[in-house]
């Protein structure tokens, strides 16, 4: 009984701190490693979690939004942003490398 007691008691704390770590590592990050800001110039591009073509679409970004980049991929045929959104939130935006979907607004490095 007392085992059963103490393992809910670190689930809960877990359940506690784990959301306070995270936000604020995710601070740190925005702070930190953003290496410039982006403009959509594009009617619309799809934000996926990863860095592929086929992956959910978190949802749609559209022409004239701005977001700042923490990552950059260069692939085959899709530049890929890793940008910030909501609160801290991150994911992939891609960009071909024929067309301007992609406008790089101010480079901090």
């Amino acid at each position: 009984m007392k085992k059963k007691i103490i393992i809910l008691l670190i689930v809960y704390i877990l359940g506690i701190i784990t959301p306070v770590i995270y936000k604020a590592t995710i601070k740190k990050v925005e702070e930190s490693q953003i290496l410039y800001t982006i403009t959509i110039n594009r009617e619309f591009i799809n934000l996926r979690p990863e860095v592929d073509l086929s992956s959910d679409i978190i949802r749609q970004v559209y022409k004239g939004e701005q977001f700042k980049v923490i990552k950059y991929y260069e692939g085959n045929s899709y530049n890929w942003y890793n940008v910030i959104y909501e609160d801290g939130k991150t994911g992939w935006i891609a960009d071909t490398k024929e067309n301007d979907w992609i406008i790089v607004e101010k480079d901090c490095k």
